[in-house]
């Protein structure tokens, strides 16, 4: 009975055990402290599984068999510029950030939050345990999901605001959150942006996840240069406007040569429809 509501109501399903399962695990690290107390690289896992969690469960109870959902989402055979692209990405946007807000007057140097061989510890920790894992759920079966319906586009922002909903928790007690009004607009600019980047990069692997993960993982790496005093950061607010924007202005960019499908390859559906359909294979690589 209740294979079958899942399976008949998949998205409402989906949303419920991710948000359940995160949200429970917000609950217990705040009555217990443990936002505070353990080291912040670690204070939120496990409450990126509810994402990977809620979608193998959704699809196994669908007419989808599992294994071919996680076939299409491991694919990893990409031309390599797809992984350097989905890594480097996210380090320039980061690194562009202190630079500028150094410009005209001010300094830049060289400020790791740790070792490089910690923070590429970290990088792989996050692809395989941490906020890599989210893209299993977000992108590799939401966004074909809400793409039934919705443009690349319009699915990609709408995944994208239920992101920003699912860390809401965080808001009331994480050290790297805060109700800040310029931290807000900041956060939910970039998340939406992101979140439209993330989307056509899963459209443009048709359906395959790692090189989203790798793009994910980068970004929550952070800069290793830290630049003040600047022009520039007087003026205005650098972290929004380049930190947020940049994200932004990749997706008009993708948005003008491609319109709302932001690549040019076929949108992504999910694979029960793929069934349906004739096309069940998919394109080759560009």
């Amino acid at each position: 009975m209740i294979q079958s509501w899942v399976d008949t109501h998949r998205v409402p399903a989906f949303l419920l055990i991710v948000f359940s399962w995160s949200w429970s695990w917000d609950a217990i690290y705040y009555v217990m402290g443990l936002w505070e107390t353990l080291p912040v690289y670690i204070n939120t896992f496990p409450r990126q599984w509810g994402l990977p969690v809620g979608a193998v469960l959704v699809v196994w109870a669908s007419d989808v068999p599992t294994r071919d959902w996680l076939g299409r989402a491991l694919q990893w055979r990409f031309p390599v510029w797809v992984y350097l692209g989905a890594v480097s990405l996210p380090v320039v946007v980061g690194e562009l950030q202190p630079v500028l807000a150094a410009l005209s007057g001010g300094s830049v140097r060289y400020a790791p939050p740790a070792p490089l061989s910690l923070l590429f510890g970290f990088f792989v920790l996050n692809v395989v345990f941490f906020g890599g894992v989210e893209e299993f759920g977000w992108r590799g079966f939401l966004q074909p999901r809400f793409q039934e319906r919705l443009s690349v586009l319009t699915a990609s922002l709408a995944v994208g605001v239920l992101w920003w909903v699912w860390h809401l928790p965080l808001f009331f007690g994480h050290p790297n959150f805060t109700l800040d009004p310029l931290f807000l607009v900041e956060y939910t600019t970039f998340v939406l942006g992101a979140s439209t980047v993330l989307g056509a990069l899963v459209n443009l692997t048709d359906g395959g996840v790692i090189p989203a993960v790798f793009l994910h993982a980068a970004i929550n790496v952070g800069s290793v240069l830290e630049g003040s005093g600047g022009m520039a950061e007087e003026i205005l607010p650098v972290a929004f406007v380049v930190g947020s924007g940049t994200w932004w202005l990749i997706a008009v960019v993708l948005i003008g040569l491609y319109g709302r499908s932001m690549t040019p390859r076929t949108p992504i559906e999910p694979l029960s429809e793929r069934y349906r359909s004739s096309s069940s294979s998919p394109e080759e690589f560009p």
